[in-house]
Order: structure tokens, then sequence, then C-alpha cells
């Protein structure tokens, strides 16, 4: 499926990702972070009290830095998995980590108001979530 989308004054054929090979990709990744977050769940519980809350804090910094690091990059495990991955929609590849981490904030912001920004996905015509608007991005079939 090719969109042709007009970008800062220059043509761009791009072949924007379906909701499918989006979803998918991001329960991947959820599944990822899941078990990352289990596993220093359960080293928390072993040890306890400060160091047991020290623990739980850097689980909460892993999400930030996964997804800052591979949105940085232009793909995710799961994107890698699906063929989808993520340019500016100025064509840069990749969208570097300032890009990245912003568009990790938008994913919070978009799931915020009863995943409406998710669902905008559906609506929207280069189907883009909020979290793509926020960061200036498309996902694309690699």
């Amino acid at each position: 499926m090719e969109t042709e989308i007009i970008v800062e004054k220059e043509e761009m054929v791009l072949d924007l990702a379906g909701v499918g090979p989006r979803l998918i990709s991001y329960l991947i990744d959820v599944i990822i972070l899941g078990v990352i977050g289990g596993v220093l769940n359960y080293a928390s519980a072993g040890v306890g009290g400060t160091v047991g809350s020290i623990i739980l804090f850097l689980g909460g910094l892993v999400s930030v830095a996964y997804y800052t690091y591979f949105f940085g990059n232009g793909q995710t495990p799961g994107m890698m998995a699906m063929k989808i991955k993520l340019i500016g929609t100025d064509g840069t590849y990749p969208i570097g980590y300032g890009k990245g981490f912003l568009r990790w904030i938008g994913m919070i912001i978009s799931a915020m108001v009863i995943l409406f920004g998710y669902v905008w996905i559906l609506i929207d015509k280069k189907n883009q979530g909020w979290h793509d608007k926020i960061a200036g991005t498309y996902v694309v079939n690699v």
C-alpha cells in the first residue's frame, strides 16, 4: 500500500505500515519489557528494603531506555520482527535519541486518554498516532 505524502515541499512515496504489524510489534516489545520487569520485580522482592526499591526504580528506567534507544535507532526488536521502521516526517532515518525519547513521551500521552492516541492510527490518513505526530514520525514497511 503506497501512499504519496508531501513532506516539507518534497514528494516522498511511503509504504506506510498498517495497524496489524504495528500492534504485533508493540506486543512483542511489551512481552520483552514484561520479562525484564518480571525478573527485576522478583529480584527486588528477594532483597527488599532500600535495595529492592532501587531495583524497582531501575525497572522503570528500563522502559525509557529501551524505547529511547530503539526508537532512536529506527526499530525496536518488535519492529524488526514485523519488518517496519520509524522515519522522520522529513525522511530522516534513523530519527535519533531526542525524537525517540519524545515519541516515548507521546506514547504515554496516547495511552492516557483512554488509548485514543493509539486509536487515532485508524482514523488518520497518514496512519499516525498522537505519539507519531508529537515526535514527527511515520511508521513504514521496510
